[in-house]
């Protein structure tokens, strides 16, 4: 499942690398209460409020909240507040904030804030010293979430720009009497897709042959109450109108199905699938109960069913998507439901969809992908409770690996009656951008996670090279189950408001719970939550229907493989390049067409100049040109590529005698800013030293007997090369 993140396609049928709009992961600027040195009222200020006496209000330490340690703290006090008075502090953000940003403050109160606590705390933004917002902590539009160590995130979008967030404390009786305010901030928001290529069962005037009614399976007496209320709603304009599917819980085989058609034919690779709800939040559980099968011309094209091969991802207003990656094209789809015991048996149909995947998906996630993760570098594992004997792991190596299969996964094992606690830190292969999701992919034991199990475990996200700076945590209630990615297994992540380059899962065994979990990857991306406004199919589409375009890289090369469906007057692709949205596409080679076929044909390409283009991400499309010279254009493939040409390590003498002089060639000079680590087999810091040449030297005595890690990194932290070294005896 992992290959379907690395090799991202970017469905477009535009000329251009989509202007206006990131492809990866989210990158624009985030806004800190941060200053080296901070003053008032330059950077904070602090003043009573209300009408009413506030004796014990105070700010002590307001400069700490706006300084550059974000662990440090102010601690508002209202301690014998008397209604009507309060105490403020406004810190100013290192820049201006735009609107849809995410404005919000870290505090803690030593306590779990509840309802009533909410009540007294206000929040503000201001914009060049002008009031924007205004609202209470226990506004249905602010969120509140706990994070680790007792602290809490308040926050709200924005609607109006700001640069500015004031806290208010009011001084009500019984209400919070002490506040530490950490740090205040303006983080990007999720970038949302406002109109999407593809297909939806909408039609302006519906009738009987838009929608198939089924129902059946049992006794017709036990199914009495299965079936289809309203079908044409989900065929009709409105998209908010839903059809009802209902069935018998637990009795037989009762059965409802309803199939729709769609506005037109959706090619191989969209997302097929409906848009459902039932009033209130989903059990996922029912998921098991759900199929979607595909048709082509009244033939049935693909069937998937149950958690294993659906995936399930959350709309605004309690809808969801439930969906699968087609391999065939299709122009209806059909949705059927099935009794199960307790499962719900009542189940809104909205519309069906056959749409590009990228609506629902970050294009270019950062991953913990490297091609040959090391122990302490790029993965960290610990255990912790007498109690968890029996417990054991195995292969943590694989979810720091770039081999994206089904079986390539680390596991963890408890034994029944275990309550120790698993930890296994993954380092994300790039940077983890503050307002991404930071996230794990894992699969359990038990069938599907439910508020129980993930109660159970705990995500965490980390700073520094070796990631011994631990930034933020969410676990239970404040922790996103973000949906099923396919065979059983589920997306866990929260929103971040830092900057991070490692992120932990966190397992506690228990009686009753999961016995073992496989972990998969960790990710750092920017999702679209919302299904897109506007949904139509491509101005142009493809005379030629491409089944599959995608591209790996290969030593100092990029291949590229696509497969088509169906070819008409089809003379040749060209293959074009770019390196990013300012550089525009070149062509760097061309493959001759099939011409017309309805057998599809196979090709290939190889990019054997990719190694030496910039790092980072690599653009492809294909150009396909008919017989008469008209011009179409492909979705867009993106390579995370890592240039061959980065400095390497050499380490001699290796093994050597604690004795003897270690000596470091870098095959390639370093960059400006560059240090060589030296850490131990727990990935614990041994040495630091510049890299100011293609020779280095490691001190005498530094090292003793044991395996190291020895790891270059360039200005910025960022890994550039690693090497294993033995030490042996004298």
């Amino acid at each position: 499942m992992k290959s379907l993140y690395y090799f991202r396609i970017l469905s477009l049928c535009l000329v251009g690398l989509l202007p206006g709009r990131h492809t990866v992961a989210q990158t624009e600027s985030a806004y800190y209460s941060s200053f080296a040195t901070p003053a008032s009222p330059a950077n904070y200020r602090t003043s009573a409020t209300g009408s009413g006496l506030c004796l014990g209000c105070l700010v002590a330490n307001p400069e700490r909240a706006a300084d550059t340690d974000l662990e440090n703290y102010a601690t508002i006090q209202n301690t014998l507040g008397v209604l009507g008075g309060g105490v403020a502090l406004a810190l100013q953000l290192s820049g201006t904030a735009p609107a849809t940003y995410r404005a919000g403050v870290v505090i803690s109160s030593g306590n779990v804030l509840n309802a009533g606590a909410l009540a007294t705390i206000t929040l503000r933004t201001y914009l060049g010293g002008s009031q924007q917002q205004q609202l209470l902590a226990n506004d249905a539009l602010v969120s509140s979430t706990a994070l680790s160590d007792s602290r809490t995130r308040l926050e709200f979008v924005a609607a109006k720009p700001f640069d500015q967030l004031e806290i208010v404390v009011g001084g009500i009786l019984n209400g919070v009497n002490t506040v530490r305010v950490l740090y205040a901030y303006g983080v990007p928001t999720n970038t949302q897709f406002t109109t999407a290529l593809g297909y939806l069962s909408r039609s302006p005037e519906p009738s009987a042959a838009d929608y198939k009614v089924t129902t059946g399976g049992g006794a017709v007496a036990a199914c009495v109450g299965t079936g289809v209320a309203n079908p044409t709603n989900a065929v009709d304009a409105g998209l908010n109108n839903f059809a009802t599917l209902t069935t018998v819980a637990g009795v037989g085989n009762c059965s409802a199905s309803l199939q729709v058609k769609l506005e037109g034919p959706a090619p191989a690779g969209y997302q097929a699938g409906f848009v459902v709800g039932n009033g209130g939040v989903l059990d996922v559980n029912a998921l098991n109960s759900v199929q979607i099968t595909t048709y082509l011309n009244g033939v049935a094209q693909e069937t998937r069913a149950g958690a294993e091969l659906l995936q399930l991802t959350l709309l605004p207003d309690n809808r969801y998507q439930v969906s699968f990656k087609s391999g065939q094209p299709f122009d209806r789809v059909e949705i059927k439901q099935s009794a199960l015991a307790s499962a719900l048996n009542t189940l809104q149909v909205y519309y069906g969809f056959g749409i590009e995947p990228r609506a629902f998906q970050d294009d270019t996630p950062v991953l913990s992908d490297f091609k040959t993760p090391q122990r302490g570098t790029e993965y960290q594992e610990s255990a912790s409770g007498l109690l968890c004997l029996g417990c054991s792991s195995t292969n943590p190596q694989k979810a720091a690996d770039n081999t994206f299969t089904e079986s390539d996964y680390a596991e963890v094992r408890f034994p029944v009656a275990a309550l120790g606690t698993y930890k296994l830190k993954l380092r994300l292969n790039g940077a983890g951008k503050a307002g991404n999701r930071a996230g794990i992919a894992l699969r359990t034991n038990d069938a599907l996670l439910n508020t129980t199990l993930l109660q159970n475990i705990r995500i965490n996200t980390y700073g520094g090279t070796n990631g011994s700076r631990l930034l933020e945590s969410s676990s239970a209630s404040t922790l996103l189950d973000l949906g099923l990615v396919g065979d059983n297994r589920h997306e866990l992540g929260f929103l971040t408001t830092q900057d991070f380059e490692w992120v932990e899962v966190e397992i506690t065994g228990g009686v009753g719970l999961f016995s073992a979990a496989q972990i998969y990857y960790a990710f750092a991306d920017d999702p679209n939550p919302a299904f897109p406004a506007e949904v139509g199919p491509p101005a142009n589409p493809l005379p030629v229907e491409l089944r599959v375009f995608q591209g790996r890289s290969v030593e100092t090369a990029v291949e590229l493989t696509w497969q088509t469906a169906s070819e008409q007057k089809n003379a040749y692709f060209l293959v074009e390049r770019s390196l990013g949205v300012e550089s525009g596409f070149t062509t760097i080679g061309q493959v001759r067409g099939a011409g017309t076929t309805t057998r599809g044909a196979s090709y290939q390409f190889r990019d054997e100049t990719a190694a030496r283009q910039d790092r980072g991400p690599l653009y492809y499309r294909l150009r396909q040109v008919d017989q008469d010279g008209t011009e179409h254009f492909s979705p867009v493939v993106v390579i995370t590529w890592k240039s061959e040409q980065t400095t390497a390590l050499q380490v001699y003498p290796n093994p050597a005698a604690e004795t003897q002089r270690i000596n470091v060639q870098l095959v390639g000079l370093p960059t400006d800013g560059a240090s060589l680590q030296v850490y131990g087999n727990l990935g614990e810091l041994i040495w630091r030293g510049p890299a100011t040449g293609s020779a280095l030297e490691i001190p005498l005595h530094t090292l003793r007997q044991g395996l190291y890690h020895l790891v270059l990194t360039d200005a910025a932290g960022q890994r550039q090369a690693s090497q294993r070294l033995v030490v042996t005896g004298r």
